[in-house]
Order: C-alpha cells, then sequence, then structure tokens
C-alpha cells in the first residue's frame, strides 16, 4: 500500500497579530511506542496484522486547547472485514508516551485524563458496541460506551484495504470537536474540555494508538496538514513512574519538580503540577496519610533555616488541602539545615538540600 507522503504545517496561531509558521515535519518529530514502525513516505504502520500487537505514535512537542487546530490524515484500518480488528484511537492526554491496554482498549483504556477519538472495527457486545464500524468520542481511558461523551454512531466498513481521510477539527471558540471521514461529518461534541476533562489545564499532548487482541489488521496512519499551536513541553511526572512505586511502599521520595522560590515558600508552576497527581493518587487512597518534611541548605542562620522549611512544607500541605485532601492526613513539619542529603559545598548540592520529603503511610488500627 502506497501512502501519501507526512506534509506538516505546525504553529498556526488563528489569534490576530500571530504569523503562520510552517515546518516540514521529520519522523523524528515523532515518538514510535511498541510495534509502530515507519512504513515509507513517513507513514506509520500502527499494527501489523498479526494477534494482540499494540503501537502508537505521539508528537513530541505539547499542544493548547485554548486555541483552535485542524488535523487531516489518511488512515487505514486493514483488508479484512469479518475478522479483522480492533481499530484506532486519536488521544489527547496531559502525558507524553503512554500506551493503553491492548486488544479491545485499542491502546486508550487506561488513559486518565484523556480524549479519544475511536474507529472501533469489532463488535465487543460487552462494551455495547453496534454490529457496524462505528465511531465515537471516549473520555479518561474507558472504551465502556456506556461512559461515552458521544457515540457511538455506525459508518460504513472501513476494513476495505483503502486509505479513508480523516480530519479532525476542534474550534477553542464554541469548543467544538467534530469529525468527518471522506468529507462526510460522523460526530461531533461541544464541551469545555478543559474544565470538565482536564481539570483545568489547557495544554496536552496528542498522538494516535492501535492494538489487535484475538483477530488483527494492518493499520496505519499517515499525516497530511496538522495546523495547531505548539507550546512548551510539558515535565514527565516523576509520580507516573519509580518514584510512585517508592511512595505506594511507604518510603521516603523527594521530586525533583517540588521547587519554591529562591528564598520563600511559594510554589512553581512545575510543582503544582507533581502535587495535582499526589492529590489524585491520595483520593484514590483515603485511609493514607502523608509525612511532610521540608529541608533547606545550610545558607544563612539555622533559626531562619529551620523556620523556612516549615513554611514550605507546610505549603505543601495547604496546596493539598485546597485540593481537597483532609489536614488530617496531612502531616507537615520543617527540619532546617540538620539532614543534608548532598555537600553543602557545592552549589548543586546545596540546590538538592532544598528539597521536600514524602511519605504515604497506613495508619495503624
Amino acid at each position: 500500500m502506497k501512502y501519501l507522503a507526512l506534509y506538516t504545517f505546525l504553529l498556526y496561531l488563528f489569534s490576530p497579530g500571530f504569523p503562520l509558521l510552517a515546518q516540514m515535519p521529520q519522523i523524528t518529530d515523532f515518538r514510535l511506542d511498541g510495534d509502530a514502525r515507519q512504513s515509507g513516505n513517513n507513514c506509520i504502520i500502527l499494527t501489523p496484522d498479526y494477534q494482540w500487537s499494540s503501537g502508537s505514535i505521539w508528537y513530541k512537542k505539547a499542544i493548547s486547547l485554548k486555541s483552535s487546530f485542524d488535523m487531516q490524515l489518511r488512515v487505514m484500518l486493514g483488508c479484512k472485514d469479518r475478522d479483522g480488528a480492533d481499530g484506532m484511537v486519536f488521544v489527547f492526554h496531559p502525558y507524553a508516551e503512554r500506551t493503553g491496554y491492548r486488544g479491545e482498549g485499542m491502546g486508550f483504556a487506561g488513559l486518565n485524563p484523556a480524549i479519544g477519538i475511536e474507529i472501533d472495527t469489532w463488535q465487543n457486545e460487552h462494551l455495547g458496541d453496534p454490529r457496524e464500524d462505528h465511531v465515537a468520542i471516549l473520555r479518561d481511558g474507558s472504551v465502556n460506551h456506556g461512559f461515552n461523551l458521544a457515540g457511538p454512531n455506525r459508518i460504513p466498513n472501513i476494513e476495505d484495504c483503502r486509505e479513508h481521510d480523516l480530519n479532525i477539527n476542534w474550534n477553542a471558540d464554541s469548543r467544538t470537536l467534530s469529525v468527518r471521514i471522506d468529507g462526510k461529518e460522523v460526530i461531533s461534541l461541544q464541551r469545555d474540555l478543559v474544565r470538565t476533562i482536564f481539570r483545568g489545564k489547557d495544554k496536552v499532548y496528542w498522538g494516535v494508538t492501535s492494538a489487535t487482541g484475538n483477530y488483527n489488521n494492518r493499520q496505519a496512519v499517515c499525516f497530511e496538514k496538522l495546523e495547531f499551536e505548539l507550546v512548551e513541553e510539558l515535565p514527565t511526572l516523576e509520580l507516573q513512574g519509580q518514584k510512585l512505586k517508592e511512595l505506594m511502599r511507604g518510603r521516603f521520595i523527594t521530586l525533583d519538580h517540588i521547587q519554591f522560590e529562591s528564598g520563600g515558600a511559594q510554589l512553581t508552576p512545575a510543582s503544582r503540577q507533581e502535587l495535582d497527581e499526589l492529590a489524585r493518587i491520595m483520593r484514590a487512597h483515603p485511609d493514607m496519610q502523608l509525612d511532610i518534611i521540608g529541608h533547606t541548605d545550610n545558607v544563612g542562620s539555622a533559626a531562619t533555616n529551620l523556620s523556612l522549611s516549615e513554611k514550605r512544607s507546610r505549603a505543601v500541605a495547604e496546596y493539598l488541602k485546597q485540593k481537597g485532601i483532609s489536614p488530617k492526613r496531612l502531616n507537615s513539619r520543617g527540619m532546617g539545615e540538620k539532614y543534608p542529603s548532598h555537600s553543602n559545598d557545592t552549589q548543586s548540592g546545596r540546590l538538592r538540600n532544598r528539597r521536600v520529603e514524602l511519605r504515604l503511610l497506613e495508619p495503624i488500627a
């Protein structure tokens, strides 16, 4: 199958006064995960036609949902109709390089918070799928149609060994997400995605995920034209990785993203993103309590440093309270300069010593 070349027009700012900037793409603009691989002409095969395959591609830079965007793609869902599966999902997610569960999950299941535009080619009756190929707008990693934002809407057979035009458009003014296949609108949604899905955060990554299960198809995607506003790359949250495992084992952890303005106790924006995730974890484990221990370097007097460490630990606790965590579950205190983790003789060591340690514990009954 010969695919169209990958043409990308980036940084299209719709506000008056902003110029249109164009950039020819490279395959290195995307992160490929799982079984995804380049297919010539800068197109990507997401899954080959074998069982229990999964693949995804993610654009490396984040975009803002406060600005409109228009994405023109071509997709191929395979040549097997009766025995072909499972489909693909166009995903918006705050974290980069994530792929959900395979099979009926289509690489979207388990991603939270998230928006997914699903093209589903297999009927899973327990998920409320219609018999026909269908599209739906999903939320928060759920592929069960009982939780859809829109759809499922039936579409003509798309497992026909042909490429199909796919257009995804977001109008930021009317807050409308619309999807066209071969020039015909197949589904739309009017909703404040920033407020109701992404918890007030407008910056997201985007990508395409796909999977097969007991049945399979060769599923591929090409990009003809992409117009959107790029934003700075979002930090990868430490609480999405190894640090989370350590925290859940009751160990003290230090998060590099929890930082303060120099000499003060005001949290930086990166700190608030990490603490939002910590609050979500605590809401999911309502019986657990959190120790919050503030530390400083040795610059300044011991009394000043003790006071500063107490203020910083309280700032973390106060932020978590604002996110709905009961103060009875938060134990904050400061240690000042007493317990350095690195040498105070170097600038980098002093930076490491200005830290807040966290420990999540289940109280003794």
